[in-house]
Order: structure tokens, then sequence, then C-alpha cells
């Protein structure tokens, strides 16, 4: 089974060298690519212990008869009778007010997802543009945020268009995605397949709702869908045709659906707002009007606004808010700190987390669990400048913790003399910088 795994990982090397070498070559023939080894393959690559489906199976069940599970399900995709399951709608916290739908593929469709990214991925990746970062290998938040500093301290960038589409995995209209799949693959049962997952629908509190729209969250195919769509969508239409019509510098940057266009003149980030909504309208999109916005940001941004007797504009991009700073000698630079609705929404996870295990499970064993989110927290947040931002989340955690364990009974565990002794013996990460954005490496 792993024998045929291995033979289409040689294959999708192969389609991805055609593909650099031929940007318009379109490939007949890749349903047969989804055999039981490759298929094997992209199971071990599923995240266990996830909520299932609407059916209840759990990866650690499918797996007691992997072979025979896979073996059924190659057999009914190459008769063409497969069909993916309605997800399983189900809402998580966005913020303090709105909650994020999230969708729950069965584990069978994961699979199947899983195999169908990695061949978009083997075609795709080679046309996608230096100016995307979102769920692309090798490329990260965090090189995005570096993209972008570069681009306002070393560009002519002036001005910033801070733009939101409103509900884009809602709202990704199917024709239209499947016009940019076909300009690279014209498999019928491929397309199909996809087809296929984008009209399952969705189960929500045990009723089925159609989806004439949108990609579901949570699915393992959306990102790379997304990443297609808004590549012929909006990422070509900026560089080959927008860039064209501006006066001055102009520089796009998205992570997914998020993103940000680095400009040096207003009149250009007016015409760019004018042609966006224009652009995504054609597409099925709209922008929020609320979280959309042409604003002054970049070296002489600070001047201009103390003239006006005005504080210098901010933006938030990538959990980060972006403002304009000071080096110790007086020069601009670009600061940025974590965002009040992320700061907000961590503690407030945070708070909620501590409250649910104080009295599952005894102390020392969810301790390492603590330490484990603590470091997560720093590996995203620890950049150049953030460093205050950091030590607020720790001592706010701090906090939280010398709470929740004073409320296990009604008896009080320990006073703060005590707790200190505890957190020497049994230390919590301290806050660190981990990505210095200040330097003049190259852009990845």
């Amino acid at each position: 089974m792993h024998r045929n795994g291995d033979w289409v990982q040689t294959k999708l090397k192969l389609i991805t060298s055609r593909a650099q070498k031929d940007r318009r070559c379109r490939f007949s023939s890749l349903a047969y690519l989804l055999n039981e080894g490759f298929l094997a393959q992209c199971f071990m690559e599923l995240k266990r212990g996830k909520a299932p489906g609407i059916d209840g199976v759990r990866w650690e069940e499918y797996a007691e008869k992997l072979t025979e599970n896979l073996r059924g399900l190659v057999e009914r995709l190459k008769a063409k009778r497969y069909g993916p399951q309605p997800v399983k709608r189900v809402y998580i916290p966005k913020d303090g007010k709105t909650m994020r739908p999230l969708g729950l593929p069965v584990i069978e469709d994961k699979v199947v997802q899983m195999g169908m990214t990695r061949i978009l991925e083997a075609i795709f990746e080679v046309d996608f543009l230096e100016v995307s970062y979102g769920f692309r290998r090798n490329r990260s938040c965090h090189d995005a945020l570096d993209r972008l500093d570069k681009a306002i301290m070393s560009k002519p960038a002036n001005y910033i268009v801070e733009a939101d589409i409103k509900g884009f995995f809602d709202h990704v209209d199917h024709k239209w995605l499947m016009e940019c799949l076909r300009q690279r693959i014209s498999d019928p049962s491929f397309l199909r397949l996809i087809g296929k997952f984008l009209r399952a629908g969705i189960m929500e509190e045990g009723k089925y709702v159609e989806t004439g729209e949108g990609t579901p969250q949570g699915g393992i195919l959306s990102p790379v869908l997304s990443n297609i769509y808004l590549h012929s969508v909006l990422d070509l239409w900026f560089e080959r045709r927008m860039k064209k019509e501006l006066c001055g510098y102009g520089e796009l940057n998205r992570y997914c659906d998020d993103f940000v266009i680095c400009l040096q003149y207003q009149q250009d980030g007016q015409r760019v707002l004018r042609a966006l909504g224009e652009r995504l309208a054609q597409f099925g999109l709209s922008l929020s009007q609320d979280k959309t916005r042409l604003i002054e940001f970049g070296r002489y941004a600070g001047i201009n606004a103390e003239r006006r007797g005005e504080k210098p504009a901010t933006f938030d991009y990538l959990g980060f808010t972006h403002f304009i700073d000071r080096s110790r000698k007086g020069k601009f630079k670009v600061g940025r700190r974590t965002s009040k609705k992320k700061f907000r929404a961590k503690m407030k996870a945070m708070n909620t987390w501590l409250k649910s295990v104080r009295n599952a499970v005894k102390l020392r064993q969810w301790w390492p669990v603590l330490q484990a989110k603590l470091l997560g927290h720093y590996r995203y947040y620890g950049i150049s400048g953030n460093l205050s931002g950091l030590r607020r989340y720790y001592f706010g955690v701090l906090e939280l913790v010398y709470k929740w364990i004073n409320r296990r009974s009604q008896r009080r565990s320990y006073y703060r003399k005590g707790f200190a002794q505890y957190l020497e013996y049994y230390p919590l990460p301290k806050p660190r910088i981990y990505r210095n954005l200040y330097t003049l490496a190259p852009v990845k």
C-alpha cells in the first residue's frame, strides 16, 4: 500500500515540474492518483483527537480497519459512487462578541480532501505569487509581517489600504471557482469531485442546509481553494493590471483572505479602493465598509499628524497593531503590539480553559499544558518590539492561575508567598522575542 503512495509522491513532483515549465499546461488525468497507498499516507497526516463529523467516527476507530476502509473508499471513487457527507457546523469564539462558524467533515472525507489538496498544491503552488503567504508550505504569518516591514521601511510607502472581505469563506462563488480551477485542470472526474465537496451541504442542529456558495471553514480543502480563488481574483489583478494604473509605488501583502496594500500616493489609494470594490463584486465578494479604509502610514505620517494636531493612524494585520514608532536614535520604524481584540480573546480563552481544568485534573497534570500554551503564545506574538505585550500577557495569566487554583474548594490553596514559591520550583516560561524583524535580511 505504501509503495503506491511513494509512487504518487513521485508523480506529484513530475506534475509540479511540468506545471513550472509550461504555464499553460492543463492536467487531464489526476483522479487516478487517489489510490490506497496515497490515501493511507494522507490518513496518517490527519491530526488525531479532533472532533468527529456527523457520523461520529474518530481517527482511532477508522484506523482499526484502515486497509479495508480505504479499499472500499477507492472502489467507490473509481466507480464514481463516492459522495461527501454534509459537514457538521459548530461555532467557536472569534472575539469577545462574535462566533466563527467551522465545518467538521467526517474522517473519510478528510482523507480524500487531504489527497486532493496535495494534488492541487503540486499544480498551483508554482503559479502563486510572492505576495501570498497563507497556508503555503515554508511560508508563515511572520514571513508576511517581515515583507510588510521591509516594504514600509525601505520602499516609498506612505499610505496603507487596510481591507477586509466580508464573510469570504461563505461567499466564494462556485462557478467562478471552478473556472479558476479549469485554467490548470481538465480532468472531469477530479473537477466533479471538487464540485461534490462544494455542494455537500451543512448539518446544523440536526437540519440539513444546502450550500450554493462558499467553502466551509475547517475543511482541509478550503485553504488551497481560497488561495486559488484569490490568486486569480486579487493577486494577478493587482500585479498585472492595477499596478499599471498607479502613479507611484504599490505592493500587496496577503495572508489567505486578510490583506493590506502599501501605496506611495493618496490618490492611488483612493483609486485602489474604488477599483477593489468593483473587482470583488464581479466575483460575488464585497468589502466590509466598517473594516476597510485608507490611512496615512509611513516615514512622514507621524510628522504630518503632529502638524495637524492628531495622533498617527494605526492598523491591524495578522493579530498585531502596527503603529508609528521611533528608534533610540529617533529614526522612524514600524512598531507592533498584540492587537487589543486578540489580547482580549486570548485572555478570555485562557480564563475559560483554567476554569474548566482546575477541578477536572490535578495541578501537576495541567501545569505542563499551561507551559505549552504560554510558549505557543510567545512563539507567535514574540516579534521585535512586542516584549511589553508578552509581559502583559504573562502577568495576566499568572493572575488568572492564582485566582482559579484558589477556587478549587472553599479552602484557599495558596497565598501570594506560597504561590511565588511554587513558581520557583515549577516555573512558567518567561516572555522572550522569537522573531527579529529589524534586520536587512532578504525576505523569503
